[in-house]
C-alpha cells in the first residue's frame, strides 16, 4: 500500500480507494529548530525561500551569529 491511498470498505461491502492529500511542510530552522516565516502555502521548495543567503534554511538570528563568528 502506498503512502497516499488508503483503502476502506463501504457499507454495501465495497472496496474503495481515496486519496489522501499531502500534508503541506512548515520550514524549520536547520541549527535551532525554530519556525521560518515563509510561504507555506506553495507546495514546490522554490517558493518557500527568501532572497537573502540561505534563505529558507537558516533564521535571521543564526544566520547573523553565524556571520558574526566568521568576521571575528
Amino acid at each position: 500500500m502506498t503512502k497516499n491511498i488508503r483503502k476502506k470498505k463501504s457499507p454495501g461491502r465495497r472496496l474503495l480507494i481515496h486519496k489522501v492529500k499531502k500534508n503541506r511542510y512548515q520550514s524549520h530552522c536547520r541549527i535551532c529548530g525554530t519556525l521560518l516565516h515563509t510561504n507555506s502555502m506553495k507546495v514546490s521548495k522554490s517558493g518557500k525561500h527568501s532572497d537573502r543567503p540561505y534563505g529558507g534554511e537558516i533564521c535571521h538570528a543564526c544566520l547573523k551569529t553565524s556571520i558574526q563568528a566568521i568576521n571575528l
